[in-house]
Order: C-alpha cells, then sequence, then structure tokens
C-alpha cells in the first residue's frame, strides 16, 4: 500500500472503484451508457478528484447537473448512495493509505449525503 502521489493513482482508483460498481447488479444499471459518454465521465471523475486532492483546475462543470439527469431514469435511493459509499471506501482502503486517501472518503461521504439530501428530498 502507498500513498496517493498523482493523476495517476486517482485513474487506478477511480478504475479500481468502477469494477466494483459494474460488478453489482444494483450499481451497474446505473453505469450503462454509450462507450463515448463513458470515457467522457471517467475523464470527468479523474479530473474531479485530481483537483480535489491536487489542485489541478482541470475539472470543469457542476457535480449535481449528471446526478439529477441519472435519477430521472435511475432513481438514486438512499440505499445506493450507501453502495456507492461503500465500494468507493472500500477502493480507496484496498489501494492507498495516508491523508489524502483519507480526505478521499471523507469528501465521498460529504458529497454523498449532500446529493442524496437533493435526490432525495422527504
Amino acid at each position: 500500500m502507498k500513498e496517493i502521489e498523482n493523476r495517476k493513482d486517482i485513474e487506478n482508483l477511480v478504475q479500481h472503484f468502477y469494477g466494483y460498481v459494474h460488478s453489482d447488479p444494483k450499481m451497474a444499471p446505473v453505469f450503462v451508457m454509450p462507450k463515448e459518454r463513458w470515457n467522457i465521465h471517467l475523464e470527468r471523475t479523474y479530473n474531479f478528484w485530481d483537483n480535489w486532492l491536487f489542485e489541478t483546475g482541470d475539472y470543469k462543470g457542476g457535480l449535481m447537473w449528471a446526478h439529477i439527469e441519472k435519477n430521472q431514469t435511475h432513481p438514486i435511493s438512499p440505499e445506493l448512495f450507501e453502495r456507492w459509499l461503500s465500494h468507493w471506501f472500500r477502493s480507496v482502503d484496498e489501494l492507498f493509505i495516508g491523508d489524502k486517501a483519507e480526505f478521499l472518503k471523507s469528501k465521498a461521504l460529504e458529497l454523498g449525503q449532500m446529493m442524496n439530501a437533493k435526490l432525495n428530498k422527504a
């Protein structure tokens, strides 16, 4: 195990995470999309986390719009948020240690709670 040092580490983490997501029968349908759109999604995800950790300025756009759009065809329930977080935490813990790894888990929890609250208003 090592600390997160660069964008390549972020890309490895994201790919590892989506390995779990795509093998999860409840999560996989949310992430079905044409290859071109999937590649855009991956790049945005890399940029998002890379920007948080290394302040690259590479992430452009809002976080919520894609989730709101997807929520219309695949409701993203509190259960799915919990599964998403579980896969993310597991992926981080399997690959990395250190402050940046802990930050990624903390930020994912914060963002997941925010998105869940917005998408699942009582």
